[in-house]
């Protein structure tokens, strides 16, 4: 699949709620709510900002891997893969819970 279906997918999915908007950071499709990131385009999936729990049971279930930004592991992140873009519409619950759980961070 390519990336740029999915974040296709993504933007038309996402755009559309309230307070969130959708840009580009060197190169790659991000989603804020405000001026937070809470997802972003990475490896031909999409990065995803969640409560530690949350991200820990996804990648424990194999929905998910932990992203890894150089050397390090980002305990909040976690990186979703599909193999058809469409897939990603069954979780938009999820988006919903980061841009949440984003939206509460100070």
């Amino acid at each position: 699949m390519a990336e740029s279906d999915l974040a296709t997918t993504l933007s038309f999915m996402l755009g559309s709620l309230p307070e969130v908007s959708v840009g580009t950071h060197l190169h790659n499709r991000n989603f804020l709510v405000g001026k937070k990131v809470f997802a972003f385009m990475k490896d031909g999936g999409v990065a995803l900002k969640l409560p530690r729990p949350q991200a820990q049971t996804l990648v424990a279930n194999d929905q998910a891997v932990p992203l890894v930004m150089g050397k390090r592991v980002m305990k909040e992140w976690v990186v979703i893969t599909y193999k058809d873009p469409e897939e990603a519409t069954k979780d938009l619950e999820l988006f919903r819970e980061s841009i949440a759980f984003v939206s509460k961070q100070k």
